[in-house]
């Protein structure tokens, strides 16, 4: 029997019964005599326990029954009360003594349970914060083994509760966006307001991320708020489901595994469906997917509306163009029936695109939609399974779990649709709410973010830095030095981490300056570099670790491999160009646009930092040699990069 729905009829029944058995007990009791507005008094008292004389009732059973039952009211009361305090006070402390680490989610909403049920079901310690008392998940989530605190996620006692000193990362993911800002901002407060980042020392800066389901709120958050972050209390990083998930796919099946070895080939990609994950894809493509040796990549728009879509995108992203050529084609029927409609070039370029991507809100259309596009290629290249089909499913019915999750069969649709007929599967919410997807790929690629934000401030900063907080003259003999350690660090140890790199760069710093090491941890460390940085910027960083696998792929086409100076020197002009214009394309996405900058710091800093001004965002052979620099630096520095993601995946 399920206690939890039995509960709410205890009291009113417990309640009933003593007025029967009461009533019952003074009619045989008083006969006559019986009045029931006196009795009615009397039994009201039994709740007080304000008639305890064992000789008035001993003959009497219904009222001994009435009593003891009373007797057990008050007690269930008074126990279920004290209950409550005593289990959050249990938790509290548990939570505060013997948790480290740990994931804290705010709200049990459809998209925090599939969180929580995803890093539950990967062994993740889960703290889940709700405000619903009669939230039907909370027995569920319990049950997986999360710990629910039934609490408003505004008031400090809350928070002093949960463990944000210790914890991994805090998850705001409520339906609401105005919600998750709002905890946002109570967070925030409660960490500048108690020093969180005092508390967390032996610990990275607290992770918050927050769901935002409107892209335009994402935008002005990652524009505006925390602009120059100098505290170092939390790393804010807002999301939105449609863009994780177009990561995952990007990061998972990124267009460049299906090209042909022949450097001069056109390259080109199916999008079918069109929808906000499909939006955010088209960004990850124009950000990522560039390629010395080759031209634009070509992304064969299809679906019925593709012309609203089409015209849409190009009023939000007008420069899109520039960087990737979009080519609409519109979906004359669901099965791809009768497509001598289309135009007869259309025809033969969709059936040789070199991946096909397939979005939309339905399972079942998209999954029907792929067998369509499947039967259409062969039709064309009597080719089984030459071209992948990536699909992702907006699990909006759970009918792929249905096919691939029966005992009987486990696994075998999916086997059989990645074996024979090389279609790919990912679940929009399973797949990016995973704990390998939202953990340890997001703190690798963090990781790697943070080697290359410190070799660049390094090679820019470090100059200025030493000399104002350590009265360094003249750093530019010991810049290069530094830039030269971490460039040589892979080539002198076997072993790459994060930490090592940072430890060992501590001690030859302070061997060539005779600086204290633990002055310069106040100042140089990675972390340290990361944590002054805002959020564009740190995104920007991340951009540039997701494409170490776009950059591997196309120095292998060129032929710099394998990958060392002498063999990145000799392909400077090839691959900084290229760089550059990747990272112009980030920065458009990012809302940025050219302008000069003048000649004072502070405007200049106003210009870059706020209103989104950089005076980079020309072609790549208008820079002068020092920015024609940073552009190949980011290759300078991949050897250290590579070395690190070998070291991750051991």
């Amino acid at each position: 029997m399920n206690f939890k729905r039995v509960k709410p009829f205890i009291f009113p029944v417990l309640i009933v019964s003593v007025f029967i058995f009461a009533i019952l007990g003074f009619r045989a009791d008083l006969g006559e005599k019986f009045n029931f507005w006196g009795v009615l008094f009397t039994i009201f008292n039994y709740f007080i326990m304000n008639d305890a004389d064992p000789v008035e009732v001993s003959g009497n059973p219904f009222l001994l029954i009435a009593k003891y039952l009373a007797a057990v009211l008050v007690g269930y009361g008074l126990f279920s009360l004290s209950f409550r305090f005593l289990r959050r006070l249990f938790f509290s402390y548990r939570i505060r003594f013997s948790f480290s680490d740990h994931i804290i989610i705010f709200s049990l909403d459809p998209i925090a349970k599939s969180i929580a049920e995803q890093l539950l079901s990967a062994g993740y310690k889960v703290v889940i914060v709700e405000n619903d008392e009669e939230n039907p998940s909370i027995e569920e989530v319990e049950e997986m083994g999360g710990i629910i605190i039934t609490a408003s996620p505004f008031e400090k006692k809350t928070l002093d509760m949960i463990g944000l000193s210790k914890a991994r990362i805090c998850i705001l993911a409520h339906t609401e966006d105005i919600t998750n800002i709002q905890i946002a901002d109570k967070i925030s407060s409660y960490a500048y307001q108690f020093h969180l980042n005092e508390d967390r020392r032996g610990h990275d800066v607290l992770k918050i991320f927050m769901h935002i389901d409107e892209f335009e709120n994402i935008d002005v958050i990652k524009d505006y708020f925390d602009i120059n972050n100098a505290d170092e209390h939390y790393d804010l990083h807002a999301f939105s489901i449609n863009q994780l998930a177009a990561q995952k796919v990007y990061d998972a099946y990124a267009p460049h595994q299906y090209f042909t070895p022949q450097s001069g080939e056109e390259c080109s990609i199916a999008i079918i469906g069109c929808n906000k994950t499909t939006e955010f894809f088209l960004l990850e493509n124009i950000i990522l997917s560039h390629y010395a040796g080759k031209k634009s990549l070509k992304i064969y728009l299809v679906d019925k509306d593709v012309e609203t879509f089409y015209h849409d995108f190009h009023y939000q992203y007008p420069f899109c163009d520039e960087y990737v050529e979009l080519i609409p084609v519109k979906l004359l029927n669901a099965n791809f029936f009768a497509n001598f409609a289309w135009s007869k070039l259309h025809i033969e370029k969709l059936a040789e695109v070199n991946a096909a991507y397939f979005f939309g809100e339905s399972d079942s259309v998209v999954v029907s939609t792929a067998a369509a596009f499947r039967q259409f290629i062969y039709s064309q290249t009597l080719a089984i399974s030459q071209t992948p089909l990536i699909i992702t499913l907006p699990e909006d019915s759970g009918i792929y779990n249905f096919l691939n999750e029966n005992d009987m069969h486990k696994d075998e649709v999916e086997n059989m649709f990645k074996t024979s007929l090389n279609m790919h599967y990912v679940r929009r919410q399973s797949d990016t709410f995973s704990g390998k997807s939202l953990i340890e790929e997001s703190e690798m690629t963090d990781s790697l973010s943070r080697v290359i934000n410190f070799y660049y401030s390094v090679s820019y900063e470090f100059g200025y830095l030493l000399k104002e907080e350590f009265k360094v003259a003249d750093a530019s003999n010991l810049i290069a030095e530094l830039v030269s350690f971490i460039e040589h660090y892979p080539l002198q140890h076997t072993v790459v981490t994060e930490t090592a790199l940072e430890n060992d760069f501590i001690t030859f710093l302070s061997v060539k300056t005779g600086i204290d090491k633990q002055a310069l941890q106040r100042h140089c460390t990675i972390k340290k570099r990361w944590n002054l940085l805002n959020n564009r910027k740190k995104d920007s960083n991340r951009y540039a670790a997701r494409n170490l696998s776009v950059k591997q792929f196309m120095m292998q086409q060129i032929g710099c491999w394998p990958v060392n100076r002498e063999q990145i020197l000799k392909f400077y002009p090839a691959l900084a160009s290229i760089e550059h214009k990747r990272w112009s394309a980030e920065k458009m996405v990012f809302n940025f646009k050219y302008g000069p900058f003048p000649a004072d710091k502070k405007e200049r800093t106003v210009l870059k930092e706020v209103l989104k001004i950089h005076d980079q965002l020309i072609p790549y052979d208008k820079l002068t040699e020092e920015e024609k620099g940073k552009d190949l630096n980011l290759f300078l520095l991949m050897p250290l990069l590579f070395a690190l993601k070998q070291h991750s995946k051991l």
